[in-house]
Parts: structure tokens; C-alpha cells; sequence
């Protein structure tokens, strides 16, 4: 029952939500934030006794649709005059929770033994775990997919009438306490008489028809007339339209279905976008750790020769401060079908000037992309395999030592380098959201070998300088909603690179800085400026190995707000590892740790971050100031970086 001060809420003008508190006379199940997703007051600002009712009913439901059927819940209010508020609680008592006794599909029984297999092989209940009536609801999407996969075509389930769940009668649970608390769920499916098969598919092209023949249309699509109707091949075959840049809008959808020939009739709706765009943008990426802002314009020709084939031009200038900076004119070709739906090919020529502190690089790129969609069910989805061919001109602005001090490059001094790589990189990624996931994850392997193509042009002409190396690096990344509203992330990240140089000759030279390894900095260990860490003699110039990750907890800090609050993240984070020279020289006791505390606002670009980082443990210190504490002066003169960016750190 309500207590007597909810009668003051009543009267009083424009009570304000204040806090929500849950209270449970048994066990608590649930975590508050769970709680508070099923109801509606937490996302209004003032208080309603009406909504305030609903509410307690809504968290009946949540508690009653995942298997606590006796769930008792009581409320009270507190009127806070000073402020003009109303404290709410709700009372709970959570009960037994029922579990499933048995779990029956019923109308199955003319499916062969594949698609039977298949349907039984992934349940998502069976007996003896909770009940849980999203998990029911799932279950049975899950098994319409196979169906109509399948063939099934008009496969489905009416909820009103084919999913019943019993209690077992009070008589049979006094009997034989085996059937106490428990349940019986039977799902009844219709539509598994008959299979379908595809029929014709119309082509209903709108917007202007520019050459994109019904051919290219018709190319794209995952199944052929006669096929067995399978719905995940519509799908499919939407995705590869939606990857045509000309189509602004590409849907398949069922036309007629002939009952009599068991064919399903179906029609591709196409709509063109325009041709021809110009886009200016701006950006914010790390190159060798550092951040580079700047700005871009791009042309796009989206049905280039016909076909779907994609040209576009880019001229793109970063800066980081006068010393790092970078211009870059690149043209891009993409022939998005070679040799079939699951191919693309990818040229890409680019010259530019790069400044690197004491270097200047002028630049010719050229990179050959095959793009390969394995499938939607292996680990690794997509692969690349890339030859990229890059021909460097150095030059030296001030004299550079080795560790010993030693001049191994004077002021005004050039060096011609071709270096050619072929790498191979297989992608895993299960994230939910581009710019901030709260689940799945990231892991991608990359190895590129160097110095074939170089080292054969060497017979025509004996001065090509090149360096010869093997090269990998893993990128794993794992994120988990900890909340379960998207309140609350705990996001994981682990990098491990390492090149390995090999030959000798007169045409070899050391890899060159713009291919190494580097430490410090926004994406990297925050305690540190870019390029600043490393088991290093000359820590701009990187190393060959890499070891690091971070730990992140990010939390939506007003999620409740309706104002621009609601975009605010505060990020506590931990970084940890460290870049060696070699991988023989990488020893544990050299790892190195920063802590800190991060500001995101989420735009529609992505968050916009500053992060405040420490070196809460820094190998290259004398003994004595290694660790944050070790001298409390310091912290803030050189223990410290604070660093911008657009995006998370990883």
C-alpha cells in the first residue's frame, strides 16, 4: 500500500522526479538500472501518480515475464518540501522463480532431418533454466528463420493462439515436489505443409536509369529462379545492392506467390541517387601516434565506365603543429563486382608531402585492394589482400645520430626508397554501434611481407633502395554493457605487432620510421605525449615491437537527463605496455602503466574526448621515480599529458 505522505503528492504543484529506490524483502535479481529501464518516471521530469501506478505494474510485468509469477510489489512516496520533489520506492518481494519442466515445438513433424537438426541443435531454453519470455519469443523467430530458409515459406506462429505456457496444477506440485514452481511451454508453427521456390524477380528501376542496366541489378542477387526460397538470400542480396553507391535506395520485396506451382514472385525496388557529388569534410586521425586535424574535399563519380563502379578524387591536408603536417592528393577506382557478389577490386594511387618532425617525405602510393566477404557465419568475415607500393623520396632538414652518437644522416641529405608489401588482413567484428558499442568485438590479424617487387626491379635497375621485413599485428577489442541500458561499459583492448627484418645486400636499408611501431600518446599509454614512451634510444623514431592495451569503464553520467547532459560520458581508464626495439629485448618489468580520467560528448561524428593521463608506472624513470607517487612534486609537471580527439581511443 501506498503510504500516507503519497496523498501530499496529490495536491502539491509540479512535483519534480527526485530519487528512485528499490527495496526487496527476499533476494534482489535484478540490478537497478535494470529496474529502472522498465519504467517510464525516470525519463519524465515531473512526478504523476497515474504513470506512478503504471509503473508498479510495469515492473510486475518485467518481473512476471522472466519467470517470478507470485512477485509481490508495494510503493511509498516522500515529499521533499525544500525542493519541491517526491522520493519514490518500490517494495519487492521477487518469490520463487519458475522453471521450464518441458519445452515442446509442436507442428515440426514433416521437416527433413537437416532442417530438424538444426532446429533443435540451438535452443535458447530447455529444461530446467528460468523462464524468460523474451527468450521464448527469440526462440521462435529464431525458428521461423530456419524455416523460411528453408523453404517454408509461409512458415509462422499466431502468439495469440500457438504459444501456451502451464503452471502445473497445486494438487500435482503437492504430489511431487518435482513439478513445484515449473512450467510447460508449447509452441505450435503452421506453414511447414509446403515448400516455395523463387519465381521470377521484377526490376522496378526509379531516378535516372544513367547506364545501370537491370543486368547489374540482376548480377547482384544471391539466388536464381527455381532456387528453394530462402529468406536469408533476400537479405543478402539487399546488402550487395546497398553497397552499389549509385542506389540510394534498394529493397526486394514479395510481388505475387502462385499457390498452385509453390513459386514466390518477387520485385527488387531500386532507386538512383544522383550521380556526380563534391564533399568537403573535415577530420581527425592519429598518425604515428599523433593527433592530425584538417579538412578535405572529394569528388565522387558513382556509376564511373556503368557498371556500379565507383571514381573518386581526394585532396586532404592534416596538421599537427608546423613541423608535423601532411598533403595528400589520392584517386580511388573501385570495381565492386569481380568475378562474383562476394569480390570487389580497389585501386588507389595517392602523392603527397609528408613533414615529420626533421624529415620531409615526398610520397607516391599506389595500393591494390581484393576485398573478399567470406560469409555471415565464420569468425572471420571479411579479408583483404593488399600489394601496396610505395616510392619515398627523404629529406633530411637536421642532422640525425644513432644512440651512440654517431651522424648517420646530415642536414640537406636525400634518400630514393621503394618499398613494395603484400599483406593479408582477416576481420572479425561483432560491435553494435560504430562509434561507441556497449557489445561484441573487434579482432582483426594483418601480415605484410616487404621487398619482393623491390628486390626484382633490382635487376633492371641497380639503385632501387628498399628494406625487407615481415610484418604482423593483432587488434582485439571487447566490449560489455554492464548496465544493461547502455549506461555502464566495460571496453577491453589488446595490440601485439612485430617486424622482422631480414636480408643483406647494397640495396637493403633499415625500415624506415613511417612503418614502425610507436608509444605514447591519445590512442595509446595517456600518461605519455605522443611518441614519448618506448624502450627506446630515440623514441620518435619507434620500434619493432609493440605490447600494449587498455581498460576502460565508461559511464553515461546524467543518462537520465532530457537536455545535452544525456551526451556526456565520464571514461576512467587504465593503459598499460610498452614498444621495444626488438622483440628479444621485451622483459615484463618493463611494461608500462597510465592511468586517468576522460570527458566524451557524443555528436553525430562521434565523441569528442579529452583524456587527463598519468604515468602511474614509468620503466624508463631512475629508480626511485618510477612510480606516480614516488615523487608527488613531479605529478604535475611531468607526470602528465592531456590529450584531444574525436572518437574513443579504441
Amino acid at each position: 500500500m501506498a503510504s500516507q505522505q503519497s496523498f501530499a503528492a496529490n495536491i502539491a504543484p509540479k512535483l519534480e522526479n527526485g530519487d528512485i529506490e528499490f527495496g526487496f524483502m527476499t533476494t534482489s535479481t535484478f540490478n537497478n538500472a535494470a529496474l529502472k529501464e522498465a519504467l517510464l518516471l525516470p525519463r519524465e521530469k515531473y512526478f504523476n501518480r497515474n504513470t506512478f501506478e503504471e509503473d508498479r505494474q510495469r515492473l510486475k510485468k518485467f518481473y512476471f515475464d522472466n519467470g517470478f509469477f507470485d512477485v509481490l510489489v508495494d510503493t511509498s512516496t516522500r515529499v521533499n518540501a525544500e525542493d519541491n520533489t517526491i522520493d519514490m520506492k518500490f517494495m519487492i518481494r521477487e518469490n520463487d522463480r519458475y522453471t521450464v519442466k518441458e519445452y515442446v515445438y509442436l507442428g515440426l513433424e514433416k521437416l527433413n532431418n537437416v532442417v530438424e537438426n538444426e532446429v533443435y541443435a540451438n535452443r535458447l531454453l530447455n529444461p530446467g533454466d528460468p523462464y524468460v519470455k523474451t527468450l521464448i519469443q527469440q526462440d521462435k523467430d529464431r525458428i521461423i528463420s530456419i524455416l523460411q530458409n528453408n523453404g517454408y515459406f509461409r512458415a509462422f506462429t499466431a502468439d495469440s493462439i500457438a504459444t501456451i505456457v502451464e503452471k502445473y496444477d497445486k494438487a500435482i506440485q503437492d504430489k511431487d515436489p518435482s513439478y513445484r514452481n515449473k512450467v510447460n511451454i508449447i509452441i505450435r508453427f503452421k506453414g511447414t505443409d509446403n515448400k516455395y521456390t523463387f519465381g521470377k524477380t521484377r526490376i522496378d528501376i526509379k531516378g535516372s536509369r544513367l547506364d545501370l542496366g537491370k543486368d547489374i541489378i540482376e548480377r547482384e542477387l544471391e539466388y536464381n529462379e527455381g532456387d528453394i526460397f530462402n529468406r536469408s538470400k533476400i537479405m543478402e542480396s539487399e546488402n550487395n545492392l546497398s553497397r552499389l553507391y549509385i542506389i540510394q535506395i534498394g529493397n526486394i520485396t514479395v510481388d505475387t506467390v502462385i499457390e498452385s506451382e509453390k513459386k514466390v514472385y518477387l520485385t527488387a525496388n531500386i532507386t538512383l541517387g544522383k550521380k556526380h557529388e563534391i564533399t568537403p569534410g573535415i577530420a581527425a586521425v592519429y598518425l604515428t601516434n599523433k593527433l592530425y586535424a584538417g579538412a578535405s574535399l572529394e569528388y565522387f563519380d558513382k556509376n564511373f565506365l556503368g557498371g556500379g563502379r565507383v571514381f573518386s578524387t581526394k585532396l586532404e591536408g592534416l596538421i599537427n603543429d608546423l613541423n608535423n603536417n601532411e598533403v595528400d592528393l589520392s584517386f580511388t577506382f573501385t570495381q565492386p563486382y569481380l568475378f562474383n557478389n562476394n569480390i570487389s577490386l580497389t585501386l588507389n594511387p595517392k602523392i603527397g608531402i609528408i613533414n615529420l618532425g626533421g624529415v620531409e617525405y615526398l610520397t607516391a602510393t599506389n595500393l591494390v585492394r581484393l576485398s573478399y566477404y567470406i560469409s555471415p557465419y565464420t569468425f572471420y568475415k571479411n579479408a583483404y589482400l593488399d600489394l601496396t607500393t610505395d616510392f619515398n623520396r627523404k629529406k633530411i632538414k637536421q642532422v640525425q645520430k644513432d644512440a651512440n652518437g654517431n651522424i648517420i644522416a646530415t642536414e640537406g641529405e636525400t634518400v630514393n626508397s621503394m618499398n613494395s608489401v603484400l599483406g593479408l588482413t582477416l576481420v572479425h567484428n561483432s560491435t553494435n554501434d560504430l562509434f561507441n558499442p556497449s557489445k561484441g568485438g573487434y579482432h582483426s590479424i594483418t601480415v605484410e611481407s616487404t621487398g619482393l617487387l623491390s628486390k626484382l626491379l633490382t635487376l633492371i635497375n641497380k639503385n632501387i633502395l628498399y628494406s625487407q621485413y615481415f610484418k604482423f599485428y593483432i587488434p582485439t577489442r571487447y566490449y560489455r554493457d554492464v548496465s544493461g541500458n547502455r549506461t555502464s561499459i566495460v571496453a577491453l583492448n589488446l595490440e601485439i605487432g612485430s617486424i622482422f627484418e631480414f636480408g643483406s645486400n647494397d640495396n637493403i636499408v633499415p625500415i624506415d620510421p613511417l612503418y614502425k611501431f610507436f608509444s605514447g600518446g591519445g590512442s595509446s599509454l595517456r600518461g605519455w605525449r605522443a611518441q614519448q614512451n618506448g624502450i627506446l634510444a630515440d623514441k620518435s623514431n619507434g620500434g619493432k615491437f609493440l605490447l600494449e592495451g587498455s581498460m576502460e569503464y565508461r559511464w553515461n553520467t546524467f543518462s537520465d537527463a532530457s537536455n545535452f547532459a544525456k551526451n556526456i560520458w565520464i571514461v576512467g581508464f587504465l593503459d598499460y605496455g610498452n614498444v621495444w626495439e626488438e622483440s628479444k629485448n621485451f622483459h615484463f618489468n618493463q611494461i608500462a602503466l597510465a592511468t586517468g580520467l576522460g570527458f566524451r560528448y557524443n555528436t553525430f561524428v562521434g565523441p569528442f574526448r579529452i583524456d587527463v593521463g598519468f604515468k602511474l608506472f614509468d620503466p624508463s624513470a631512475v629508480d626511485g621515480n618510477k612510480w606516480l607517487w614516488d615523487n608527488p612534486s613531479e605529478i604535475l609537471k611531468n607526470k602528465y599529458a592531456i590529450h584531444f580527439g574525436i572518437g574513443n581511443a579504441f
